[in-house]
């Protein structure tokens, strides 16, 4: 905005100062061009008066005089058209007829341009008569190239176009001030904006800026008030529904474990331990929603996670199920991944991927983690029945389930890792898997 603005400005005033420069260096001209003859035929007349009252003796002084004064060549011809005195000491005493010289003599001041066979150009000049009592004793010109009035007037010009120049430089130094005056608080408010979703506790100040801008601070600031109130409530919400729920839970599980120990009954027995399976479920289903929950309110602090360390120590809780369900798990982690997450949202992930590859693998299951140029892959994939095509973005919706899903799932675990992948920056993708069923990557943001 800061560069549009003064780019803005300096232009426009560019062009009115253009639009005003223009007629003002063609009346300069003229002027500065009147200007400077009328000022020579001045100072012809005040010479042609000095010397009417002086001997001829000191005429030669009073021309040099004139000419440094003027920068013109200055000379005095007499009644008989010989040469008496010249500023640029020339020969004397020789014939010095010209038109101008004539007509001085004849009493009159006479001013004009002709041109100038000895010097090749265009002369200006100015001849006023030199009276003594009531005759016409001499004649006194002052000379000077044509072109000399135009570098006069040239400079004239030249002064002009600086004037424009300072015109913009000042029109862009005063946009440039007015845009920092504007852009700094923006810019300020950006940063806050920014933040936010990381810190709520952030606020932009309300008294900078322009009332405009104060008036978006104002309401940044409230706004970012009511979704901290919001969001700690929130996670008062799930830290009680954790407590509350899973208390009692607990205590269903311990009374049907005890009724499956004491029971003699096999039915009883049966019907314990399906009890048991389903209370495990809710718990599951539980942890979950409770998970989004916290995904929604963007609760955890954003770290640098060991992903390493996290997947070696989730395999192996991962590879006791394998063993008891028969599967082979296999795994290939890079040495020392760090990724950018939440606290815990790294091993939650995976474990919900484990858990699905567990529920539809057949034989194999198999664990990836590797390092790239900008992000970590983690990947887990499986030999089962795999997902049709259409289906492999909406499965990471919640509560949605593939046609070809086991009985007793939530349809929030996959769901669960997109949203803790994309709230890291990261991305989560359904792919067909080279072992026959499903792959899902997950790119995280690398933290080294």
């Amino acid at each position: 905005m800061t560069r549009r603005l003064v780019l803005a400005m300096t232009i426009v005033a560019g062009l009115v100062a253009l639009t005003l420069a223009i007629p003002l260096a063609s009346i300069a001209a003229t002027n500065v061009r009147s200007a400077f003859i009328s000022q020579l035929e001045i100072d012809a007349l005040s010479t042609a008066s000095i010397l009417s009252s002086q001997p001829e003796s000191g005429w030669e002084a009073t021309i040099e005089t004139a000419a440094e004064s003027t920068g013109a060549r200055v000379i005095v011809v007499d009644a008989g058209r010989g040469l008496v005195a010249d500023s640029d000491e020339t020969a004397l005493d020789r014939a010095f007829d010209r038109p101008e010289i004539d007509r001085a003599l004849e009493g009159s001041l006479n001013s004009d341009v002709r041109p100038s066979q000895t010097m090749g150009a265009e002369l200006r000049f100015v001849a006023a008569p030199v009276v003594q009592g009531m005759d016409v004793v001499a004649a006194v010109r002052f000379s000077l190239l044509e072109d000399d009035v135009d570098a006069q007037v040239a400079r004239t010009q030249a002064w002009l176009a600086v004037f424009v120049l300072a015109v913009m430089v000042a029109a862009g130094l005063l946009a440039w001030l007015i845009a920092r005056s504007i852009a700094g608080p923006l810019n300020r408010l950006s940063t806050v904006a920014a933040g936010l979703p990381e810190n709520l506790g952030l606020r932009a100040s309300e008294s900078e800026g322009p009332a405009e801008v104060r008036s978006v601070a104002r309401v940044l600031n409230a706004t970012a008030e009511r979704l901290a109130g919001i969001l700690q409530r929130t996670e008062r919400v799930a830290a009680d529904a954790s407590h509350h729920l899973r208390t009692p839970l607990t205590g269903v599980r311990l009374r049907l474990e005890a009724i499956e120990e004491t029971t003699s009954q096999p039915d009883v027995r049966r019907q314990a331990m399906a009890a048991t399976s389903e209370v495990d479920r809710l718990t599951r289903r539980i942890e979950q929603v409770l998970a989004l929950a916290r995904s929604d309110a963007k609760a955890g602090f954003i770290e640098a996670t060991d992903a390493s360390a996290v997947a070696r120590d989730r395999l192996g809780h991962a590879q006791i199920i394998a063993d008891v369900q028969g599967l082979t798990l296999l795994s290939s982690i890079d040495p020392g991944v760090t990724v950018v997450c939440s606290v815990g949202t790294f091993a939650r992930v995976l474990d919900e991927l484990l858990s699905n590859a567990f529920s539809y693998a057949k034989a194999r299951i198999g664990v990836t983690l590797m390092r790239r140029i900008e992000s970590v892959t983690l990947t887990v994939e499986d030999d089962g029945p795999g997902i049709a095509d259409e289906e492999r973005d909406a499965v990471f919706d919640r509560f949605a389930r593939g046609a070809g899903s086991v009985a007793g799932g939530s349809g929030l675990g996959l769901a669960l890792v997109r949203e803790a992948a994309r709230g890291a920056g990261g991305e989560a993708v359904a792919r067909h898997s080279d072992l026959g069923g499903l792959r899902v990557e997950v790119t995280w943001p690398r933290a080294d």
